[in-house]
């Protein structure tokens, strides 16, 4: 026992009364209201009764088909939005030709998107074309999508870039590009339609007295005359850390992109070849790079091994814990030397990351900010939670915390209306930006003439991609581009309300045909 504490204090190991996160204070404030009375004194015909009233009482009050619509509804005040945010600006060069010359001659242009507005459902008819409102059963009757109308406001600006010569003393520069604006202006234009669902807050049938129908409960779209539904995909949640066993032990920040995973994992430092049970230390894989986990603690501006001891906050006497701590610095001694010292361990990621195969544009800095837990700003934040996920990693490693099961339902989540719509939505509003700069390419030469952002931004785009979506059930894929997945979107069957209500609440599991048969996994 001596011998290990005296190993703690070699690195400077907070001791068990030093609290960071001020998680004691939390328990002690949450000891006050912790009701005494057990669960078995209340009697099991008691719990049982409860927990079917409160189930009834909850279905009561929001419907059985209550997630569709509100995630629905969640889509289209924040998500659609989101979406168009999510390109930012667009900047489109003109084309070089080598017969245009002089710096009059080239022009460029800049678009962004802002404040997007959805109208309800509408259509024109009569011999004077008058709007009228569209309700779910004129779509049904004459084979029509029920869809709003996208109004979104875009900030288009052509201008041209000119080189200018300063005086190096004054300004600091010998020369600089001057942006000169020719044009600017800010126009909202429809840029598509998008399929309205039934009693939605888009929806004409939203709080009326009396329905189509009375066993009509909404959570369906409307798509050229039939009746279309979503299938919730079931995935692995992708906000937690992941902690496992399977192939070595690793604790992964999971993300869509690829970029942005980062694993923590103990690697066997054996001192012959091909011979496991070595020393284990702490490596961090990240942006296609192994890196020494001490060394990406300095390199995110910790000062000090105590310091790092404190951010991991293992307070645990255990020798095995000890040694991987002492040997994850010996091995970051050993593979670069000082790299406490300055801006020497930025400098060796910076060494490691552009030595990949496809190093990053950015800077390392600027990557650590980017692509470094993005969610978090700061890099005294990224090094507290960076911390934590060793921390994990070491409680697992010894029995202090179980392994994550993927197939526990706990760890799962449901992809709703939603999460697919603007997942679809963000594929044509790419495409119809690619198509727009390459029109609009054409026209930035001197010659010619630019003509206002409604001609170049095809509207037709995003309400044909959608609603062939919607017919074919080819979705886009969670990450791959180039692909897509079937079975996202299915008809609703119609022959009795259970059958309805059973394929508004369907669920499935997408499953990789590998051809490789193997054994079915069960949740615990």
């Amino acid at each position: 026992m001596g011998a290990s504490s005296n190993a703690k204090e070699d690195i400077a190991m907070s001791s068990k009364g030093e609290n960071i996160s001020g998680q004691d204070d939390m328990d002690s404030d949450d000891n006050g209201f912790i009701d005494p009375t057990s669960l078995r004194d209340l009697g099991e015909e008691f719990l049982k009764t409860f927990c079917r009233k409160a189930a009834v009482s909850f279905f009561n009050e929001y419907g059985l088909v209550s997630h569709q619509i509100n995630s629905y509804n969640e889509f289209i005040k924040n998500g659609l939005q989101k979406a168009f945010d999510s390109f930012g600006e667009t900047i489109v060069e003109p084309g070089y030709d080598p017969s245009k010359k002089g710096e009059g001659e080239w022009r460029y242009a800049s678009m962004r998107f802002g404040q997007v507005t959805l109208d309800k459902p509408s259509f024109f008819a009569g011999n004077g074309g008058d709007e009228h409102d569209m309700f779910p059963r004129h779509a049904r009757l004459q084979n029509m999508t029920y869809s709003s109308r996208m109004k979104v406001k875009v900030q288009f600006q052509v201008y041209t870039q000119k080189r200018v010569t300063s005086d190096k003393f004054k300004t600091g520069r010998e020369q600089y590009i001057q942006k000169e604006v020719l044009s600017d202006e800010a126009t909202d234009i429809i840029i598509g339609r998008i399929p309205v669902m039934v009693k939605s807050d888009l929806c004409w049938m939203k709080g009326v007295e009396k329905g189509d129908c009375d066993f009509d409960h909404g959570g369906y779209f409307i798509i050229k005359g039939a009746e279309k539904v979503f299938v919730a995909q079931e995935q692995i949640c992708l906000k937690r850390l992941w902690v496992s066993n399977s192939m070595g032990w690793t604790v992964a920040y999971k993300s869509e992109n690829k970029r942005n995973r980062l694993i923590v994992r103990l690697v066997d430092m054996s001192k012959f070849e091909d011979i496991k049970g070595g020393e284990k230390v702490l490596s961090v894989y990240f942006l296609s790079t192994e890196i020494p986990i001490w060394i990406l603690f300095f390199a995110l501006g910790v000062s000090s091994d105590k310091e790092i001891v404190n951010l991991i906050d293992f307070t645990c006497e255990d020798c095995s814990i000890l040694n991987i701590l002492f040997a994850s610095i010996h091995d970051a001694d050993n593979k670069c030397d000082e790299f406490r010292k300055g801006r020497n361990a930025l400098k060796y990621v910076d060494k490691l990351i552009k030595g990949t195969t496809f190093p990053p544009g950015e800077s390392t800095e600027e990557c650590m900010n980017t692509y470094l837990f993005p969610s978090l700003h700061g890099t005294k934040q990224k090094a507290r939670f960076l911390g934590y996920m060793v921390k994990c990693l070491l409680q697992a490693y010894s029995g202090r915390r179980k392994c994550d099961n993927r197939d526990d339902f706990r760890n799962k989540r449901l992809e709703l209306a939603g999460e697919l719509l603007e997942r679809e939505l963000k594929v044509h509003i790419a495409h119809a930006r690619k198509r727009m700069a390459k029109a609009l390419q054409r026209d930035l030469y001197g010659d010619r003439t630019v003509r206002p952002i409604e001609y170049y931004l095809d509207a037709s785009i995003l309400t044909n991609g959608l609603s062939r979506a919607f017919s074919t059930g080819a979705w886009s894929h969670p990450f791959k581009r180039t692909e897509r997945i079937s079975g996202i979107v299915a008809n609703l069957g119609r022959a009795n309300p259970l059958q309805t209500l059973v394929d508004l609440r369907r669920t499935r599991q997408q499953v990789q045909y590998t051809g490789k048969v193997g054994d079915a996994r069960y949740p615990w």
